[in-house]
């Protein structure tokens, strides 16, 4: 028997089910909405506890004094005159090359072709350093290897056309506040020096120092330098502890040779120990024989 569905019947049918797929729609949309929410809590928490970008810029401002290792001061005044005009000058080369890439924009001495730097280039890297008050006296210094000249028609200083200068890069590794200051920890990783036979390329710090900030006028300025809490991993002590030293004679035959001077060190070590556990053998078979002599002696007087 055929059943028959009204029209009102059908009409409601229709209506439920455009309810359900109007509810089902309705929960995708809340479920894709809160896992949205979720995730923008998530990276804003993220952002929140991420410093990296903050300690890329310590870094930046700090790689002048970080690249001739400063003695630790309380003060920006009582900071070493020549450390703080080597960091200066080329904490302000370092930063325009890392920002624009290379120095076309600046002018080269007709003579020399050396980079004309602007004093005011160097005072605006300052100012963003220890503070606008900062005034440096501008003038030719003298480096271990070179002078920086400060030409006063220019009013520029005149780079020398060199490698890269300093002893140390910087790796800012943790940021912390203590009674109102910024403690910025900064670990100093060796320079590679291409020209020594004992050049490394680890980049792990050979030593921690803490950069102290104080906030003035909303911005955070260098005040200090001292001993940070944070030292060494006691693997990389180990290491350098592990050396093997060599001769000056075994060293330049090495070098002549054009053999690993490490490996030269071990094959030294192992001849030395090779020529040690010979003596000994020798030792050990002189006493042998004499106490054998000994012996039939004392057989002799007995008989």
């Amino acid at each position: 028997m055929k059943s028959y569905v009204t029209p009102e019947e059908h009409a409601r049918l229709h209506r439920r089910r455009r309810r359900q797929a109007l509810g089902l729609g309705m929960a995708l949309l809340m479920l894709i909405g809160v896992f949205t929410v979720l995730g923008s809590g998530f990276s804003l928490v993220a952002r929140l506890f991420d410093d990296t970008e903050e300690r890329l810029e310590y870094e930046q401002k700090l790689e002048g004094l970080v690249l001739f290792d400063p003695l630790p001061f309380d003060g920006i005044e009582n900071i070493d005159d020549l450390t703080l005009r080597e960091a200066a000058v080329w904490g302000c080369v370092y930063a325009i090359q890392e920002t624009d890439g290379n120095f076309d924009h600046y002018e080269r001495d007709p003579e020399t072709e050396q980079l004309m730097l602007p004093a005011v280039d160097v005072d605006a890297y300052l100012a963003k350093l220890v503070g606008p008050t900062f005034q440096l006296n501008h003038r030719s210094f003298d480096m271990d290897d070179m002078t920086i000249e400060f030409d006063e028609t220019s009013q520029c200083y005149l780079i020398p056309i060199t490698g890269s200068v300093g002893y140390y890069r910087a790796s800012v590794t943790a940021l912390f506040k203590q009674e109102g200051k910024l403690h910025v920890t900064v670990g100093y990783i060796p320079m590679s020096n291409e020209q020594s036979v004992m050049a490394t390329q680890s980049d792990t710090p050979t030593k921690y120092m803490d950069y102290i900030f104080e906030r003035v006028s909303g911005s955070w300025y260098l005040t200090g330098l001292t001993e940070s809490a944070t030292k060494p991993e006691a693997t990389s002590e180990a290491a350098a502890s592990s050396v093997i030293m060599m001769d000056e004679q075994t060293l330049q035959e090495a070098i002549l040779a054009g053999v690993n001077p490490d490996a030269a060190s071990s094959e030294a070590v192992g001849s030395a120990a090779a020529s040690e556990s010979t003596a000994s053998e020798s030792t050990e078979s002189a006493a042998s024989s004499e106490a054998a002599s000994e012996s039939a002696a004392s057989s002799d007087a007995a008989a």
